[in-house]
């Protein structure tokens, strides 16, 4: 991955547009492009066409959750033999051992807890750059 972010692409995938909105608002300066997803099947059709460098997946939501819109991405990569593959990141409501423990079984790279923090969100993706 890169080391300016903004030349890194974004996906934030949340069924709720306000958190969309305040995750996108935050970035808006530090990210290069940055789309949005309201659910899980959505997100795995934009990713087939764009390959985020980023993708900030809500694990609960309708038509298909985070967790299974993150193992069709994986496979995805797998199928296509992508050099670089998405970074995923959960975002999401919930900090029990269980659902940290789903967000990695599925494919995340990492968690982060609701409400969405600009610097943790920084500090993971430096990790990854």
């Amino acid at each position: 991955m890169k080391n300016d972010l903004t030349k890194l692409s974004l996906l934030v995938v949340d069924d709720s547009s306000i958190n969309q909105r305040v995750v996108a608002m935050s970035l808006r300066n530090a990210m290069g492009r940055i789309d949005t997803a309201s659910n899980g099947m959505d997100a795995y059709n934009m990713y087939r066409e764009n390959q985020y460098d980023i993708i900030l997946m809500d694990g609960r939501m309708p038509v298909m959750d985070g967790f299974e819109a993150t193992q069709k991405i994986r496979d995805f990569e797998k199928e296509k033999a992508l050099e670089n593959p998405a970074v995923i990141i959960a975002l999401t409501g919930s900090d029990t051992e269980h659902e940290m423990r789903a967000c990695i079984n599925s494919g995340m790279d990492a968690c982060m807890v609701k409400p969405f923090r600009i610097q943790e969100f920084l500090e993971i993706v430096k990790d990854f750059n």
